[in-house]
């Protein structure tokens, strides 16, 4: 199941309402009465639980809501108020560089 359904977020939240989400859904499936919701809300809490696993989630994830993995790289930089890397070349090694981590 994909993260973001889970947790009930968007691609776009910051990490501190994921982390509300998170604790919210582990309220509501604690691990000593529904051990299955609760390890697959820990999974999807592991996968998006900070801008970085995000995007890598949104890109490299069949499953992705996004319109396109460019979409997702524009909307990282510019949250981060960084610049777009100007050419393909630096472009793939940012992308290349988010994937290793």
């Amino acid at each position: 199941m994909n993260p973001f359904d889970l947790l009930g977020v968007t691609p776009d939240a910051d990490d501190e309402a994921v982390r509300t989400a998170y604790l919210e859904a582990v309220k509501r499936f604690p691990p000593e009465h529904a051990p299955e919701q609760f390890c697959a809300v820990n999974e999807a809490y592991q996968a998006i639980k900070d801008e970085d696993c995000r995007l890598r989630y949104i890109l490299f994830n069949t499953q992705s809501t996004v319109a396109s993995p460019m979409d997702a790289v524009r909307q990282h930089f510019s949250r981060q108020r960084r610049r777009i890397p100007p050419d393909h070349k630096t472009l793939m090694r940012t992308l290349q560089e988010y994937a290793a981590r």
